[in-house]
Formats: C-alpha cells, sequence, structure tokens
C-alpha cells in the first residue's frame, strides 16, 4: 500500500516548527519495519485532515472585532472588556464569540493530535529519545497555548485590575483567537514557555519551604531569569510571594500553611518529602512513569489550573492568600510595562 507524502499548503493550521517535528516523525515512521506502520501513517493523515477542517470552519467567522456594527448596537474593545470583566467563570464561557471556541477547539485538536504521535512514536520507536523528545515538546507547546489563553482570561476578568491593562488583555486575547498573535503574545510566550519548561523537569525537596534550592535548580533548567528577578523585587506584594512559594512548592498556600503548622506543632524546621506526603496524601509530583502512564500533558496543565481555581475562589470569596498565580502576577506586570498605546 502507497502513503500519500506529507505536505503542507500555506493555510495550514501547523506552525513552522510543527512541521518541521512532523517531517522528523514521519519520516522515522515511513522508514520503520513496524507492521502497523502504514496503518499508522493512513491515521495521521486523516487526523491531519480533521484538523485542517477545524480551523477551515474557524476562517468562516469573521475576525472578532471585523464586524463592528448591527442596528443600534456597536461593538468594540471597550464592549468586549465590559463583557468580560462581567462574566464569571460560572457563564463565561456564554459570552465568548464563536471564533474564540473554535480556536480554542482547534488548540486541543492539535494537542489531542501530538499526545497521538507521542504514543505511536512509543510504538514504533520506543528508544528513539530524540524523536520522543521533539514530539513531548510540541505536546507541550500546545499545553503551553492553551494556558497563555486561560492566564490573559483571567486578568482580563478581574475588575480590580486596571482597565489599561485588562483592555491590553482582551487584546491579545483576540489576537490569539484571530490567528495573528499580538506583539506582547509573542514577547511573553516564549519567557512562559522557558518558565514551564523549567518548572516541569523540577523535582521538589519540601525543606524548610522557603524554596531557595528550587529557585536555583530553576535557573540551571533553564526558567528565564526575568520571573525570578520579578519575584525578587524588594516591593514584592505579601501575595505575589505567597503565589511565587506556590509555583516553587507545588502546592496551594492553604496546603503549605497545614505543613508549617505540622513543623511548628513537631518543633521541626523542615520536612522530608515523605513527611509531607504523609501529611497531605498528595504532595508528592508524579514520577516518570506515572505521568507516562496518564495523558501526556495533563500533569502540567493541572499544575497550573489548581492554583487558578484556588486563586480564583479567594478572589470571589474576598479570601486571604494570592488572588492569583504567579504567572498571572508575572503577566500582570509584562503588560503594565508594555501598555497600548493606541486608542480604543
Amino acid at each position: 500500500m502507497s502513503t500519500p507524502p506529507l505536505r503542507f499548503g500555506p493555510d495550514t493550521a501547523f506552525t513552522q516548527k510543527e512541521q518541521d517535528a512532523m517531517a522528523v516523525f514521519w519520516e522515522k515512521l515511513c522508514s520503520s519495519e513496524h507492521a502497523e506502520s502504514e496503518r499508522y501513517q493512513t491515521m495521521c493523515l486523516q487526523h491531519i485532515d480533521r484538523i485542517h477542517s477545524i480551523r477551515n470552519s474557524l476562517e468562516l467567522y469573521p475576525r472578532v472585532f471585523a464586524e463592528k456594527k448591527l442596528g443600534h448596537r456597536n461593538r468594540g474593545l471597550g464592549t468586549l472588556v465590559e463583557l468580560l470583566a462581567n462574566a464569571t467563570d460560572a457563564d463565561f464561557e456564554m459570552f465568548l464569540p464563536t471564533r474564540a471556541m473554535l480556536w480554542r477547539s482547534l488548540t486541543m485538536a492539535r494537542l489531542n493530535f501530538w499526545r497521538l504521535l507521542r504514543y505511536l512514536s512509543e510504538e514504533f520507536a520506543a528508544t528513539d529519545s530524540d524523536l520522543l523528545e521533539t514530539v513531548d515538546a510540541r505536546v507541550h507547546a500546545c499545553v503551553y497555548l492553551k494556558l497563555m489563553d486561560e492566564l490573559l482570561t483571567s486578568l482580563a476578568m478581574d475588575t480590580k485590575i486596571s482597565r489599561p491593562v485588562r483592555a491590553t488583555a482582551v487584546k491579545s486575547l483576540t489576537s490569539l483567537w484571530d490567528g495573528n498573535p499580538s506583539q506582547n503574545v509573542k514577547e511573553f510566550f516564549p519567557l512562559l514557555r522557558a518558565v514551564w519548561d523549567a518548572r516541569r523537569n523540577l523535582r521538589v525537596a519540601v525543606g524548610t519551604m522557603l524554596g531557595v534550592s528550587e529557585i536555583m535548580r530553576l535557573l540551571q533548567a533553564g526558567c528565564a531569569p526575568q520571573f525570578v528577578d520579578y519575584f525578587s523585587r524588594h516591593n514584592m506584594s505579601v501575595d505575589e510571594g505567597l503565589a511565587f512559594q506556590e509555583f516553587l512548592i507545588g502546592v496551594t498556600t492553604e496546603k503549605i500553611h497545614d505543613l508549617e503548622v505540622l513543623m511548628a506543632d513537631r518543633g521541626q524546621t523542615s520536612l522530608t518529602t515523605e513527611e509531607a506526603n504523609q501529611a497531605l496524601g498528595r504532595f508528592a509530583e508524579p514520577c516518570d512513569d506515572e505521568q507516562n502512564n496518564a495523558a501526556i500533558g495533563v500533569h502540567t496543565y493541572q499544575f497550573h489550573r489548581e492554583r487558578h481555581l484556588e486563586a480564583a475562589a479567594r478572589r470571589l470569596r474576598n479570601l486571604p492568600g494570592p488572588k492569583h498565580t504567579a504567572e498571572e502576577y508575572m503577566l500582570y506586570y509584562f503588560l503594565q510595562e508594555h501598555l497600548d498605546d493606541a486608542h480604543e
């Protein structure tokens, strides 16, 4: 059976980096002697066609601000900023433009496609670490893109943040949905990716809960220095410091407090990982085997999402503790420093 070659047109849904990674995967799959090689090739081509179908559906809808007037109604950046600011986690998606929903579907379709390629790589090239790492990088790039959307959404919905920053967050959001990332997104996304890549490879040693050793290992693992510098400022708020501690230690402020109470009760100044595991039940991060058995990329997403949901609950109920994740605080600072000069 002859399998069609892998080709991409100028309007493909895949980035150049994805195309390059796919070319490596395709060459190795086609040259492998695996009994299911041809079936895998056909499966991949079918998924690529499906992804392009979603992308074609996305392009049927106008850009978010392309249609600005309908009868007496006007739509623009200002109206969208107010709409998102008045939304909650309970009803937010009811107010999203259709293009935003399709963009999110396309992002998930690409993420699931790269997961498929990772599973197939394990089948026909389980010992090819270079291929596995190449595909892993694409899986996590999609996860990070999804998280970038969520970071911007979180800032856009927070009415306690200045309106200019919220407007810039919304502009950045719509640039993602329109498939034309703004300069802010282009500059911040690599920083974010470096931060999450480093954190993903970090193994936490609970110790005194100060996170000093984690900071050093983050930097050694390639974490963006700007991220650590931001959380080393003299005028940093208490909540920002707590959010950074959550990021380093890997659990929420409330659970860190529980561990500190436990240490005080025992008269200890530090805890071993095993003691923390026993106290919290689920503190330990999954080992490599556990991550491989789960859906690839889920742990990275879960790591941010759990902290985000706790922070959102504190905002809603006016509870003590950080009102955003460390990444959200960093993005707020970044957007504040790069406010758009354009008029609404």
